[in-house]
């Protein structure tokens, strides 16, 4: 019993942090409240009593401006995709009430719910908080009770579908499923591998509508599904009735009862235009989404209504969803057949037959049906890639690790070597197919983690790529042109169309967050592989592509500042529906990944704090050197210097010191700034800023490149004789343009500073505008190597020391 106990508490415990990981990464990616802070704080009391005893150094503070509090999750993993993981021990700073409090799950729910809803009640808290709950418990009910066999790995398909048990990463209610009791999850959860037959209804042909692409009729194509029994006309048909008076429609189980519980499916048992047969045929499993159910044996997968609340939404076929399913099967069969003939490795599968059922002129959406393509047999190795996209609950080695171990062992090959060829494999699959089907036909397919399945060859590499869900296969507005003709004598085609702008933010959700960014994370999780090295593989991808084939998808993922990213969690928490109201979700900007290609580590988080610059000048005497900041040493002189009269006015840093501390706990471990001390002959005299304007506001004011890199710059003495302006400005130059990554150096100084602005000239910048920021008017100005280079001839070849310092 006490064993039990134990492993209760564990699982309990293991599903919390998946919440609790999902929770904070989804307000960090929808909202943008949280930065990296460092250490623990000398003058902030408050702060270092809820830190002074964590063994993380860093720390994700979250700023719930709604509950007036800050929020510090502690970083077991930093991830360059902010897939990121935390430890244990939450803590909430409340300065307001000087108070400090470690949040359970509950009070963390509360919390983040505030902040994302536009307007905060209770009957809303409640009902977040309980599909919270739904979720954590079944969480602990699949690592309880469902396959966990992780010693007897087959790669099929229905194994990939049924292991899944951290479910949608991407949402924050990963595995909610609200509508099953616990007998009914066991049942008909994909976890728990039981098969189930369909029931099936006769239909009145007179309230069905069907729509389909098969050259077979819908009586012929059943037959491929389910063997009805000869005495069904007999069993089941009064006088005047004939069998082919009906359809025969299959149904989910639970929404087959679930439908004879509604007023519409009693009067349609009444009326007779719908018959129940019952239970019928081959058992079939559930896949990942609960609602496709898949067979073996059988070249079809039905897609059925569920009433249920899974995730964020009552799964429902609605009747947009038929329409998109059906004219997607038209695109592929008269406008998409060449796609295939070039692109064979990567399959679009299709739902060719739709069926609605209408009563009183009322779409009865419980009978609605979708029938997708299963092109997968048993022994295909067929992998599912939300699969290798979550860490699962495992004790020790994960199913990632495990797989890319299979991996290694197939190509003989070392981790890391096998992680890089499998993941090179794999985007050359998906990105050239995709970028075609853009540019050439202005189509997008919804190819995220839970819709992309790979099929691997031998090696368990990468062979052939399926995408699913047609029913979100759209295409873009401006692209209508070349469907004219097709849309007149297919009409529903015109379901397919969207705005350009907002199918860009679908596809960077679905395929630049949802699978690269999420894959990368993954990847890197392992140990093996450096998500630095992933995105620069996937970066020149993208690059090679864009040359030979540029569209606005290559352009977009190469040279957009921000992505779009889908705002699950804003939409939960405002009660708006992912399907009936897929329209009203809006789309959160989150950093472009592929600029981290760009980042110089050297200048945003250089390591260590010994002097790395030396550079000495003749003509001053003097020596100049540099250092990254020391914050347990340079914090009160830079306090002192900021709080000199010459720089109240133009800095406007004269804050109480533990501001500045914080201010400096934020900046450090970021990737948007950094700060140095310049010493001149050995004693600090000055101070510099580093900043990536892609990350900074100022980015805001220009067409701003990754490849920009800005400085700020104080000179703390006011003596003449102490200052070496010019040295020190052409150090701080030096350094940067030292840095390959480099492309412009950056400058907005206060236009109040004259002085500024001078010394920057005097060095080779130039001003483009002036810009009206939040806090100041300020000059925009900017420096390229060879207008440095015309000030300074000498400086181009001349000899200084950089240190440069290593990074894992």
């Amino acid at each position: 019993m006490e064993k039990t106990l134990v492993q209760q508490t564990k699982l309990t415990e293991k599903a919390q942090e998946i919440t609790v990981r999902i929770l904070l990464n989804g307000m960090l990616r929808e909202i943008g409240n949280g930065k990296f802070y460092q250490g623990v704080p000398k003058y902030d009391s408050l702060t270092a009593e809820a830190l002074q005893n964590s063994t993380y150094p860093l720390h994700i503070r979250f700023e719930l401006k709604k509950s007036e509090v800050f929020l510090f999750a502690p970083v077991s993993y930093r991830s360059e995709s902010a897939f990121h993981d935390y430890g244990t021990a939450l803590w909430v700073v409340d300065h307001k009430n000087q108070k400090v409090s470690e949040p359970d799950v509950d009070q963390l729910t509360e919390l983040v719910y505030r902040e994302l809803s536009e307007q905060f009640s209770q009957k809303g808290l409640d009902l977040f908080t309980k599909r919270i709950h739904s979720s954590l418990r079944n969480l602990e009910m699949i690592m309880q009770e469902g396959l966990q066999d992780k010693d007897a790995l087959t790669y099929s398909f229905l194994e990939s579908e049924q292991q899944l048990p951290v479910g949608h990463n991407l949402h924050p209610f990963t595995k909610a499923r609200m509508g099953f009791s616990r007998e009914e999850q066991l049942l008909y959860g994909p976890e728990f591998n039981r098969g189930i037959q369909l029931e099936y209804f006769l239909v009145n042909k007179n309230s069905v509508q069907e729509n389909s692409v098969l050259d077979i009729p819908y009586s012929e194509f059943l037959e491929e599904i389910v063997s009805l029994p000869e005495d069904l006309e007999p069993d089941y048909l009064i006088e005047g009735e004939k069998r082919s008076d009906f359809y025969v429609v299959p149904c989910h189980p639970w929404e087959a009862s679930y439908l004879l519980s509604t007023e519409n499916g009693s009067e349609m048992i009444s009326n007779r235009t719908l018959i129940h047969i019952g239970a019928l045929g081959e058992e079939f499993y559930s896949t990942s989404s609960i609602r496709s159910m898949y067979s073996a044996d059988i070249p079809w997968m039905p897609k059925f209504s569920l009433n249920v609340l899974l995730t964020g939404s009552i799964r429902i076929n609605t009747e947009k969803d038929l329409k998109r399913g059906y004219a997607s099967a038209l695109w592929r069969k008269h406008a998409g057949a060449s796609f295939e003939k070039d692109f064979n490795q990567f399959k679009l599968l299709l739902e060719p037959v739709t069926l609605g059922v209408y009563h009183n002129d009322k779409n009865i959406e419980s009978l609605n049906l979708l029938i997708r393509e299963n092109p997968f047999l048993p022994e295909d190795k067929i992998l599912l890639l939300a699969r290798l996209c979550q860490d699962e609950p495992a004790n020790g080695q994960n199913f990632v690790q495990q797989f890319f171990k299979d991996v290694s062992g197939k190509l003989g090959t070392g981790l890391e070597e096998s992680v890089t060829i499998w993941f090179e494999k794999y985007i050359k699959l998906l990105i050239t197919p995709l970028n075609h089907l853009f540019s050439h036909y202005g189509m997008a397919p919804e190819a995220h983690q839970q819709n992309l399945l790979i099929k691997l060859d031998d090696q368990l590499l990468p062979q052939t790529l399926y995408v699913r869900d047609a029913q979100g296969y759209l295409l873009k507005e401006s692209a209508r042109e070349q469907y004219i003709d097709l849309a007149k004598e297919y009409p529903e085609i015109e379901d397919l169309f969207i705005r350009d702008e907002r199918l860009l933010d679908i596809i960077s959700y679905h395929v630049l967050v949802s699978n690269l960014s999420a894959l990368i994370a993954s990847l890197g999780k392992t140990g093996w592989a450096s998500e630095r090295a992933l995105i620069n593989i996937l970066h020149n991808e993208f690059e090679q592509i864009h040359q030979h084939t540029p569209s606005d998808f290559t352009r977009y993922a190469l040279k957009n500042r921000h992505w779009g990213t889908k705002t699950n969690f804003k939409a939960v928490a405002n009660e708006i529906d992912g399907i009936t109201s897929a329209g009203a979700i809006s789309y959160a900007k989150v950093p472009n990944l592929l600029y981290q290609y760009y980042f110089s580590d050297q200048l945003i988080q250089p390591k260590g704090k010994e002097v790395f610059f030396s550079r000495y000048f003749q003509k001053d005497d003097v020596t100049i050197t540099m250092r990254p900041m020391d914050l347990d040493e340079d914090l009160e002189m830079l306090h002192e210097w900021f709080n000199r009269e010459h720089a109240i006015k133009i800095w406007q840093m004269n804050w109480p010191i533990d501001e500045l501390e914080t201010y400096y706990r934020l900046m450090l471990p970021s990737d948007e700034s950094h700060s140095y001390i310049v010493l001149s002959n050995g004693e600090p005299s000055c101070n510099i800023e580093v900043y990536w304007p892609c990350r900074d506001i100022v980015g805001d004011y220009y067409e701003v490149m990754p490849t920009d890199y800005g400085t700020h710059q104080f000179i703390a003495p006011t003596d003449p004789k102490k200052k070496f302006v010019s040295p020190s400005t052409q150090s701080m130059v030096d350094y940067v343009f030292a840095q390959p990554e480099v492309g412009k150096m950056v400058g907005e100084g206060s236009v109040d500073s004259l002085a500024s602005m001078m010394n920057k000239a005097h060095v080779g910048f130039k001003v483009d505008k002036v810009i009206e920021m939040p806090h100041k008017k300020a000059n925009l100005n900017f420096c390229y190597r060879e207008w440095y280079w015309e000030k300074f001839p000498q400086n181009k070849d001349v000899e200084f020391t950089v240190k440069i310092t290593e990074h894992e």
